[in-house]
């Protein structure tokens, strides 16, 4: 396989692409197509033969991944040309339970979930909605609260397990020791670091339940203790 074949690239989703392997032998080599992983490419099959240059026509993220070409004559395989495709996509956001509830006035915690999709990775922030109105903009978010890790708040973000999701964050915001104050509406923010900068935004609610809900607290927790106030 020569080196004017198609290098590591990346493209926005929709792109049309087209992806080049040029090989030289006696007899002369047949290219075949393939990714990786073996997942079929975008036309459904697992190969792709005969043919110099695949074209990939509307890039979707899940064509993501390692490209093979493989250059195959009467002799058996020869070389091996390997490239990685990108599909850069705005992010989106997916939180599993968007409402949580937990006891107030307990030495107890709560937290909160959200799946962050997007490529490159977005930028997250959290916010409190003091505000109590619908978020639907960006614009809107010049009344919201940020929140940033204190004696308050901790925020975590991990890389989920490849079965759950291979393009995504998640996000994890908790509340320690759940106050009447904390009730309410939280907003969670996927920006693009680079332009044309695109938005995402997700809300979920934390609610008061009569009992300590032990099972949503953080993992540090130190268990449903009520707070006996003095006056």
């Amino acid at each position: 396989v020569v080196q004017s074949s198609t290098k590591d690239i990346e493209v926005n989703e929709g792109d049309n692409i087209l992806l080049s392997c040029f090989a030289q032998g006696l007899p002369p080599p047949q290219i075949q197509w393939m990714k990786a992983d073996a997942s079929p490419l975008p036309d459904g099959n697992i190969r792709a033969i005969g043919t110099v240059e695949l074209a990939i026509n509307d890039i979707r993220k899940q064509d993501r991944g390692i490209y093979k070409c493989l250059a195959i004559n009467l002799v058996g395989y020869g070389d091996i040309w390997t490239l990685k495709v990108n599909v850069k996509f705005p992010p989106y956001i997916r939180c599993p339970y968007p409402m949580v509830g937990q006891a107030i006035n307990f030495l107890v915690d709560i937290y909160v979930e959200c799946y962050v999709h997007g490529y490159p990775p977005p930028r997250i922030t959290w916010y409190k909605n003091d505000y109590g109105g619908q978020i639907s903009d960006q614009m809107s978010i010049d009344v919201l609260r940020p929140i940033w890790n204190s004696y308050k708040y901790k925020i975590e973000a991990t890389i989920p397990e490849p079965n759950i999701c291979t393009d995504c964050i998640l996000s994890r915001l908790t509340v320690i020791n759940v106050l009447a104050s904390d009730l309410g509406s939280y907003v969670i923010n996927a920006t693009t670091n680079d332009k044309p900068y695109r938005t995402a935004l997700a809300s979920v609610f934390i609610f008061e339940t009569p009992d300590c809900q032990q099972f949503i607290t953080h993992r540090n927790n130190i268990g449903c203790k009520r707070i006996r106030f003095t006056t």
